[in-house]
């Protein structure tokens, strides 16, 4: 009976403390409110693991008191929705703009580039294959395959060039993440040894299949088509009429 009401008294001290603690901060939230120094910051309304996109849902814009604010706190929910979080956010931490990155600022990192669904690739490239240096991060391309198929018992082998995949972006030339300004500097244009592209699980098996078995070569899409096309494959015997 004893343990019972000491157990109780301790129950009612524990809600008197926090209903203590709640009225003390409604009064200085009420406080701060009158005399105008609370300003709204977005914050996390949920956990936000690192490398993860932003959406709506995830953050909320609240009431701090400015002495409280960071000098990097985002305050404006536009400023972070469709980013990716750099490193983990937890639940109720202000959202600061060094912890997340857009599209401009990521190209250090080139997950941080990638979409949702896609993975990035890398193919060896020449001169020929790789549009002569002239090919920059950003641009859009399809991937033309040519390798040999097997003939039928007692045939020879023949050669056969394909679309293997169609307008996927180029993540990097060589290691350049970075987008063409739109200035066009020929001279200093030398060809690429390595592109990465971004393609789906899909499109990554029949690509990196013919980089090893066959030769790849990059067609350079115009800036704003991205209609796919249909054609049949050709072989070599096609090419005499």
């Amino acid at each position: 009976m004893k343990n019972k009401l000491i157990l109780i008294m301790a129950l009612i001290a524990g809600l008197a403390a926090a209903g203590g603690v709640y009225l003390y901060l409604e009064n200085l939230k009420q406080k701060y409110e009158i005399s105008g120094d609370f300003i709204k910051v977005v914050t996390a309304s949920q956990r936000i693991p690192a490398k993860t996109r932003i959406t709506e849902r995830m953050i909320e814009l609240e009431d701090v008191p400015a002495k409280y604010i960071n000098n990097r706190a985002v305050v404006d929910t536009k400023e972070v929705v469709g980013k990716i979080a750099r490193m983990d956010i937890l639940p109720g931490e202000q959202v600061l703009r060094d912890r997340v990155a857009g599209e401009k600022d990521a190209f250090d990192n080139l997950s941080f580039m990638l979409q949702q669904g896609k993975r990035a690739v890398t193919i060896a490239v020449n001169e020929v294959s790789g549009l002569a240096g002239l090919l920059r991060p950003g641009d859009r391309v399809d991937v033309l395959g040519t390798f040999d198929l097997q003939g039928a018992v007692g045939q020879e082998k023949h050669s056969i060039t394909t679309f293997l995949i169609q307008n996927v972006v180029v993540l990097s030339v060589d290691q350049n993440t970075i987008p063409s300004s739109g200035s066009n500097n020929q001279d200093n244009s030398t060809p690429a040894r390595t592109i990465t592209l971004s393609v789906t699980p899909e499109q990554a098996q029949p690509l990196v299949l013919c980089s090893e078995k066959g030769t790849l070569r990059l067609v350079l899409r115009p800036a704003a088509d991205r209609e796919l096309v249909t054609l049949p494959s050709i072989k070599m015997d096609q090419l005499v009429h």
